[in-house]
């Protein structure tokens, strides 16, 4: 009791007394007092009725640093509670910045606005000082309203004055009897909760809910009474909307006469130690037993709710359908026999507010009477003085702000973090705060302010504040639009997080890469296509390897602060291709604007390092969802960038340029696939683009052709010899194998390039081996043997010649009894192998007998002196 403020004039007393103390002395008062007040809602009362906080705000400029930061937890605690509109424009004011600097204890001050959200319980509620005879008293009923039982249902916080007396005091939450002390009631003995009818006086019932109720702690407690007629009553108890204790009740209470001791918070005694001390919310009482069902969603309402259940859009929360249907069907509201709150109050007559429709069970008027000390409290939240300064706007002038320097000079790059925090509380905690971030276009400002700002504010606290709203927006069923704007105007706004360490990037992309595209409702509500436009661009104008100015003349954006280093850009890349993939691939395949987007990056990008990762992206993309990516590729004309990309001086880059190249043509039907490539030579164009800077054919790049030839297209690259066709394998571009033989003769002669023919040769020998198709689709191909003949060797010079020369001979052995034995006309091939073998072997011998000549007239011209022409050469032999 001693730690109860009883005059509230005497806190303004202690402040006068406290300016001659010493600041040592000062500290602690100061200490003490804010143990007091954190001990009792009634302390927090009498400092907002003398307000306090206005008060402590004019004093704390003037206070050294150890008195400010006691103030400052003062204000956090005051304020939680409540903070009126004049208090809080004083705060505001006291964090408006001069030429540069934040005001004196301005950090402090924002440490006492994160507090503000941190509040439990309603904003009215009654308050009961546990004083002898206070209580409200209810009039009294004509009868007691049960048919199949009744309910009570109540929000209360125990605010005991101390834990002395514990075993002695039985603080009643309520008590409805007759005068002869028949009826229902329910007390505490310490922290458990015993409910009590009387059939007889002195001869009843109790029954202990088994919870364990903590003081200073809101609590919702419903107490179901059930009349059973064949068999014992029972009695449901539950908190916080779950069941915790239930049991029969065996004594049903049965009386003609009237409840005239009907009290809250007191028994008909109304002594001091069976008053209740603490503060409680509205009261109700239905004619009927609620479900489970009903109880939960009556918890959803929380403690700030007194209405009658009526109408969907009296509170402001998000609730389930399941829960509104129950709360709003009219069962509920039509069962109400009575309640109290404290809004419907005046002076000390509390109004009884149930619907009008509803039968009086009252004697006469319904309305009751708060005694002694009992008083109905109305405190003002952060949301609702806010609101009437100008909602959640006032906070974006203070990110304006966050390059001032402090008193001592330097800048404090934890002030964004903390206005991050306050932002995501008061929208965490308010639909309306929510409606006015969304009305005001908050996070646009937000991003705009943080551009402008140095990047040092932007800590890992920071996205960790963003990501955590994100999450709890996505868990919304109305968040959608907030959690658009925050996307795009944050979160995939690159030049906010470009200058940033890299640590904070990178846990920026892996979260968007991993958890963010997995949940359904933040999927739902992301522009697809625009996200992947604005990644595309991300990648091209800030994340780029290589600086895309001097070749591709695209002007390159953040460099006018420290970037990540080259291999951090990399991973930084794969985390946003990655996110990306996730994006299209998440649903029904690609869009074409989204393929575009791709498109137009890789045309217009020219450096190597800038385009691989793209390019295994769009590879990926082709692999895994075909059927969507292949029609979009095809009406885009994504052939053009093939063949862009096969000018490339990266062997990577042309390889995976074949794969593309593969994926489509293994998708495509042959119908389109003879329009695009016979019709227009494009097997011919591909051989002489992939000569442009080699002479020389790689194992690597043979591979990728020869994955083209059989459509066996894979995404692995492999720089060794692909596996073994089987049996199974078949020819599908047959004109690869020319593009593949063309290239072998046009490439140096080296040991490499010999190793690729003899796979070449022996792949086709096992094609042909082993499928009749195969054999057959090479036959209907023209001038097949001229390719063919290019392979071998007419005059052998070694071993290795001479392997590969038997190799095409097997070739055409196999090819030639097929023709003969199972083709129409087969004999007309024979025709044409020997006249191209007749032409071949005659250009051999030509070529031969000129180079003879040639090396003789080289000699006699050595010996003999000046010949004028080769064929001078034989006449001279001649005449020798």
């Amino acid at each position: 009791v001693n730690f109860i403020i009883k005059e509230p004039e005497s806190i303004l007393h202690m402040l006068e007394l406290l300016d001659n103390c010493s600041t040592t002395l000062q500290a602690e008062i100061w200490s003490m007092f804010n143990a007091i007040l954190r001990k009792s809602t009634r302390n927090l009362q009498a400092c907002t009725e003398v307000h306090l906080i206005e008060k402590i705000l004019q004093k704390l400029p003037s206070t050294d640093d150890m008195i400010a930061d006691l103030l400052v937890d003062l204000l956090g605690v005051l304020a939680s509670y409540s903070i009126t509109v004049k208090e809080l424009k004083i705060l505001f004011g006291m964090l408006k910045g001069d030429k540069g600097t934040w005001p004196v204890h301005a950090v402090k001050l924002l440490k006492v606005l994160r507090q503000m959200p941190q509040r439990h319980g309603p904003d009215t509620f009654f308050n009961f000082t546990g004083r002898h005879g206070s209580a409200i008293a209810l009039p009294p009923l004509a009868k007691w309203p049960y048919q199949s039982g009744f309910t009570f249902n109540s929000w209360f916080r125990m605010d005991p004055l101390n834990t002395i007396n514990v075993d002695r005091e039985r603080p009643y939450l309520y008590c409805f009897r007759t005068s002869k002390g028949v009826g229902y009631s329910a007390h505490f003995v310490g922290s458990c909760l015993i409910v009590t009818a009387l059939k007889a006086k002195g001869k009843g019932f109790q029954h202990c809910v088994k919870y364990d109720f903590q003081p200073r702690k809101w609590y919702m407690v419903t107490i179901a009474h059930i009349y059973n007629r064949w068999r014992n009553s029972e009695l449901k108890c539950y908190v916080n909307g779950k069941l915790v204790s239930f049991g029969d009740m065996a004594w049903h209470v049965n009386t003609s006469d009237t409840f005239d001791k009907c009290f809250l918070g007191s028994s008909e005694t109304a002594d001091a130690d069976r008053v209740f001390c603490g503060q409680m919310g509205a009261v109700y009482v239905f004619g009927e037993v609620l479900s489970a069902h009903q109880v939960s969603a009556i918890y959803q309402l929380g403690p700030g709710y007194m209405n009658q259940f009526r109408f969907e859009s009296e509170s402001d929360l998000l609730l389930s359908e399941t829960h509104k249907k129950c709360l709003y069907d009219g069962k509920l509201s039509s069962c109400i026999v009575f309640t109290y709150n404290p809004k419907a109050t005046d002076a000390q007559l509390c109004l009884e507010s149930s619907p009008r429709g509803n039968p009086s069970f009252f004697v006469h008027s319904p309305h009751a009477l708060m005694l002694a000390d009992v008083r109905a409290i109305v405190t003002q939240s952060i949301h609702s003085a806010l609101h009437s300064i100008g909602g959640i706007q006032v906070l974006f002038p203070l990110f304006a702000q966050l390059d001032h320097v402090q008193q001592n000079g330097e800048l404090d790059y934890s002030v964004c973090s903390m206005l991050l925090g306050l932002l995501s509380d008061l929208l965490q905690s308010s639909v309306r705060t929510q409606q006015q971030m969304i009305q005001a276009k908050g996070f646009l400002v937000i991003g705009y302010l943080l551009e402008k700002a140095t990047r040092k504010h932007i800590t890992i606290q920071v996205l960790d504040s963003f990501l955590q709203l994100a999450k709890y927006l996505a868990s919304l069923p109305t968040g959608g639009p907030l959690l658009r704007n925050l996307l795009d105007h944050i979160l995939f706004n690159p030049t906010i997080w470009i200058y940033t360490p890299a640590k904070v990037q990178m846990a920026l992309y892996t979260y968007l890469a991993t958890e963010f595209v997995q949940s359904a409702n933040i999927y739902n509500n992301i522009r697809r296509v625009s996200t992947v436009l604005q990644l595309m661009h991300t990648l091209k104008h800030f994340y780029w390897v290589v600086n895309p100015q001097d070749r591709s003349g695209i002007a390159p954006k953040g460099m006018d602060g420290p970037r990540p280093t080259q291999n951090e850009v990399k991973s930084l890349r794969a985390f946003m291709l990655l996110f990306m993939k996730q994006l299209i691939l998440k649903d029904q395949g690609v869009d074409e604007d989204e393929l575009q987007a791709i498109l137009n990056y890789l045309l217009t990008m020219h450096e190597d390092e800038n385009l691989h990762d793209i390019l295994q992206l769009l590879v990926a993309l082709m692999s895994e969802h075909p059927s969507s990516m292949i029609p979009a590729f095809d009406k885009r004309n994504g052939v053009r960038v093939i063949f862009k990309l096969l000018a490339s001086a990266s062997e990577g880059i042309r390889v995976q340029a074949l794969k593309v190249m593969g994926y489509f043509l293994k998708n495509t039907n042959a119908k389109r696939k003879n329009e695009l490539m016979q019709a227009h030579s494009l097997f011919t164009l591909l051989g002489d683009r992939l000569m442009l800077h080699t002479d020389t054919l790689s194992m690597t790049t043979y591979n990728a052709l020869y994955e083209i030839l059989t459509e066996q297209v894979c995404t692995q690259v492999l720089h060794v010899p692909h596996p073994e066709p089987d049996s199974s394998c078949r020819v599908h571009n047959p004109m690869i194998m020319q593009v593949v033989a063309r290239l072998i003769k046009n490439s140096r002669a080296t040991e490499k390039v010999l190793e690729v023919k003899k796979l070449f040769l022996s792949d086709m020998i096992k094609l042909f081996n082993n499928s009749r198709e195969n054999r057959r689709t090479l036959l209907q191909c023209s001038v097949w043997q001229d390719w063919m003949f290019s392979l071998c060797y007419i005059h052998p010079a070694n071993k290795d010649e001479q392997k590969v020369t038997e190799m095409v001979y097997s070739l055409f052995r196999m090819l030639l009894y097929h023709a003969m034995k199972y083709e129409y006309g087969g004999w007309r091939v024979w025709v044409d192998t020997l006249a191209i073998a007749h032409s071949k072997v005659s250009f051999e011998n030509h070529k031969n007998q000129l180079a003879k000549a040639y090396e003789q007239y080289q000699k006699f011209d050595l010996e003999h002196g000046e010949v004028r022409s080769i064929s001078g050469v034989y006449a001279i032999l001649d005449t020798l």
